[in-house]
């Protein structure tokens, strides 16, 4: 099983040789990006305090080895009629607190599309404590059981399980193959 350690060497190998496709729509990461290193274990501690809740294991273990990434992503309008954009869609905290209240909101709004999507995948919601954005519009859900740390998307009442956990989730967002 990777480590998140593994799956941020995976990445940003693969960053190393990563082509901007002029072709997509949407952010992609750009050449060379790398993780920007983790923070402390006394800075986790206060999230939590923060948050108002225990974070899972594997979160608490990104948090120490993922801070960011060090590189904003890059949007091209393939037809030419937007201007380049920049970006950088990891959320850092106690900074974007303010930043992932729209997300959070839509959780709240749409909760029982979040419940629908968890419950199919296998999880009791009835044991949820608390959401927590983590990149964009992805979103670790927390449970009172600390080995449990899926990770869904949200856009409004579109919401589907991303990552069955968190290494799962980082697999798919940052080591996948982005033509398949």
């Amino acid at each position: 099983m990777l480590t998140i350690k593994d799956i941020k060497y995976k990445a940003e190998k693969k960053f190393k040789t990563i082509k901007i496709r002029n072709d997509v729509w949407g952010f992609q990461i750009q050449r060379n990006t790398k993780f920007i290193k983790g923070i402390s274990r006394k800075n986790i501690d206060k999230l939590q305090l923060l948050f108002g809740f225990d974070f899972p294991w594997d979160y608490r273990e990104m948090l120490l080895i993922i801070g960011g990434l060090d590189t904003d992503e890059i949007s091209i309008d393939p037809d030419g009629e937007d201007e380049v954009e920049f970006h950088n869609f990891f959320y850092q905290y106690p900074r974007d607190i303010e930043k992932v209240q729209h997300v959070l909101e839509d959780i709240k709004t749409n909760i029982m599309f979040a419940e629908e999507a968890l419950t199919q995948a296998g999880f009791d919601v009835s044991k949820i404590v608390g959401y927590i954005p983590i990149y964009y519009l992805r979103v670790l859900v927390v449970f009172e059981n600390k080995n449990l740390s899926p990770v869904i998307s949200v856009c409004g009442s579109d919401i589907i399980v991303y990552g069955n956990d968190l290494k799962e989730y980082l697999k798919n967002e940052f080591c996948r193959n982005p033509n398949n």
